[in-house]
């Protein structure tokens, strides 16, 4: 597994715990920032997803749904297919929503 912070397994790893993050922020009383931060980061992982041709659409619905581990493998396996850990745009999105929500621990190097 690469620990480079821009392309690779842990650039999808980050994008996938965003999700997470800000599906779960969306189910409780969140700040408008935190949910314009998610709305951003799905439109962006849609528009690298549409790039591709996939079907998939990546929303709250089913990022709440990626908390059963299967169907986070196949997101996953699906956002690394599209190459949303190489684009610039998703990884800025998914970052700024992780700092949104106060996950600035999720942003550290891995040595």
């Amino acid at each position: 597994m690469t620990h480079d912070v821009i392309g690779g397994p842990l650039s999808v790893h980050l994008v996938v715990t965003a999700l997470l993050a800000g599906a779960a922020a969306t189910t409780t009383t969140t700040t408008t920032a935190a949910a314009d931060a998610y709305a951003a980061l799905t439109a962006q992982i849609r528009r690298v997803l549409h790039r591709r041709d996939e079907d998939e659409v990546v929303d709250a619905e089913v990022a709440e749904d990626v908390h059963v581990p299967e169907q986070r493998a196949a997101l996953t396996d699906t956002l690394v297919a599209a190459g949303a850990g190489d684009d610039p745009e998703v990884l800025a999105h998914a970052r700024h929503l992780l700092v949104v929500l106060g996950y600035r621990s999720a942003l550290e190097p891995v040595d």
